[in-house]
């Protein structure tokens, strides 16, 4: 495995024939039962867990989510917790976010939800919290008040974990990763003449001439699915200059601007490449875990998606040659995408789960430092801590060259945007007020690209009004039940998008 630095100082990695140390797979894994337990990563049996099996009336613990890189994480954790205390029968199911969508509610519904879950993808957090489906770790957790202050102080946000005052979420890692990036196969490129490693994709031009050229030797040239493909519009509208963050507002005007021109030059950009002919044959009915598995074998040439796939394709094809590329801007220039450091891959205790406390003894162990050290070495640092101590004194000798790669490329193109969160003790009462709009962006961008909407500007137009509308009523109702908040307080003059927006910035904004 190399590492090299192309042209326009953009970096490329050129794939090799390394695996995984800890390539534990993201399936269904029982233990505690003395039946189908999987291998648990070396040093995991000293994990350390608050609970006292006899003292306790748990005698499961599930988890679900839908998996992929933190399952190399949750998964060996879950298998020692069960090893180290065999009378509690535990699960980890990270089958896919499909499972999570149908079966969280289902379990909601018939009283049998998993102890632990992810958040069904079209259920928000405040929807959540007011139907009662979870429950707040103040009380669950032991000696919490202890725990929540390993966090650095911007790590646990109102209205993103914090609701009335109580915790109910925490920020497994850190959201600095790039969600979009270039992968291109040396197997796909060379057959198409192309020589390899590539490292001139810096322009949209580039991209779409080397996705035309790939088409055009027989594999199609761009793999993307309709899972993340407002998310690749919205990435590259960022490298043309949109402020936009990743839930389409511009933190220095506190609106929504799907409809910003940047947006739309994005939007038409990727029909462009549709039009062409060089995206895969059925991509908006193409699912995630299914695209992740066949690129590696030909499915296309160029993969427009973000590191948990690396992982994979290192267990299931350790010979799989590929490049890796940030996205390409219009015409070359550097460029910064904002990001809101909310953390990501949160996960939600059942509220009416029998087995608190042994869910909350694994939970405080993940997100202590001990934890978070353990994650950054399981997943070999393609996944980041909110607490810095864990990624520096993490055992580089377990961390993967591809993982400080994207690790270095998302500090070099992503920027933290201020957050209304942080500046607002209140903020989460404005969440909790805050309605869903449906179609959203997701919605949205399917519909313009299956031709079902015609006008794509008019309709980014009232998207754009229809979540302003949304924020402000929001607004009044939490001013109405005596919220000290202002839709001002989404505006942030003082934002400069080329730096990271810190807790100074959110003093001097204040003074």
């Amino acid at each position: 495995m190399t590492v090299s630095t192309p042209r326009f100082r953009r970096r490329s990695l050129i794939g090799g024939a390394a695996a995984l140390a800890a390539g534990l797979s993201a399936c269904s894994v029982e233990t505690g039962s003395g039946t189908g337990a999987e291998e648990v990563a070396a040093g995991s049996e000293d994990f350390s867990f608050d609970f006292d099996a006899d003292a306790s009336q748990a005698t499961a613990l599930s988890w679900m989510d839908s998996g992929d890189l933190k399952a190399l994480f949750i998964d060996p954790v879950i298998t020692s917790f069960g090893e180290q205390f065999p009378e509690i029968q535990v699960q980890y199911d990270g089958s896919g976010w499909d499972q999570v969508n149908q079966v969280v509610p289902l379990g909601i519904r018939n009283g049998s939800a998993p102890d632990v879950f992810a958040l069904p993808q079209n259920v928000p957090a405040e929807s959540a919290i007011s139907e009662g489906w979870v429950q707040p770790l103040d009380d669950a957790i032991p000696d919490f008040a202890e725990w929540k202050a390993g966090f650095p102080d911007t790590a646990l946000i109102n209205g993103v974990h914090v609701f009335d005052g109580k915790v109910y979420s925490w920020p497994m890692n850190s959201t600095r990763r790039l969600d979009i990036t270039q992968y291109i196969s040396h197997e796909a490129a060379e057959a198409a003449g192309v020589s390899t490693p590539v490292e001139s994709v810096s322009t949209w031009d580039d991209l779409r001439s080397l996705a035309k050229e790939i088409t055009a030797s027989g594999t199609p040239g761009i793999l993307s699915t309709s899972d993340h493909l407002d998310i690749v519009i919205a990435n590259l509208a960022n490298t043309a200059g949109w402020l936009g963050n990743s839930e389409g507002m511009n933190m220095r005007t506190g609106k929504y601007e799907y409809s910003a021109p940047e947006f739309l030059e994005a939007l038409d950009f990727v029909r462009s490449m549709i039009d062409d002919g060089s995206f895969v044959p059925g991509y908006l009915t193409l699912k995630d875990a299914d695209a992740r598995a066949q690129f590696p074998s030909g499915l296309a040439g160029i993969s427009l998606n973000g590191p948990w796939d690396i992982s994979q394709w290192a267990k299931d094809y350790p010979d799989f040659e590929y490049t890796i590329l940030p996205l390409p801007s219009p015409d070359g220039s550097e460029y910064t995408i904002p990001f809101r450091e909310t953390g990501a891959n949160m996960s939600w205790l059942y509220a009416d789960s029998t087995n608190t406390d042994a869910a909350a003894a694994v939970i405080k162990f993940m997100g202590s430092l001990e934890g978070q050290r353990a994650m950054v070495e399981l997943t070999e640092g393609f996944f980041q801590s909110t607490i810095e101590e864990a990624n520096s004194s993490a055992d580089t000798s377990a961390l993967n060259p591809r993982a400080k790669l994207v690790a270095d490329l998302a500090a070099t193109y992503m920027r933290a945007c201020p957050q209304f969160e942080i500046r607002s003790e209140h903020a989460g009462v404005v969440k909790l007020n805050l309605q869903a709009t449906d179609p959203g962006i997701a919605g949205t961008i399917e519909g313009i690209l299956t031709g079902q909407i015609s006008d794509a500007e008019a309709a980014l137009s009232d998207l754009d009004s229809r979540l302003d509308e949304a924020m402000e009523k929001a607004f009044d109702a939490a001013q109405t039940e005596g919220a000290d908040v202002d839709i001002s307080q989404l505006q942030f003059p003082n934002w400069d998008p080329s730096l990271d927006y810190t807790a100074q910035d959110y003093d001097e904004l204040e003074g």
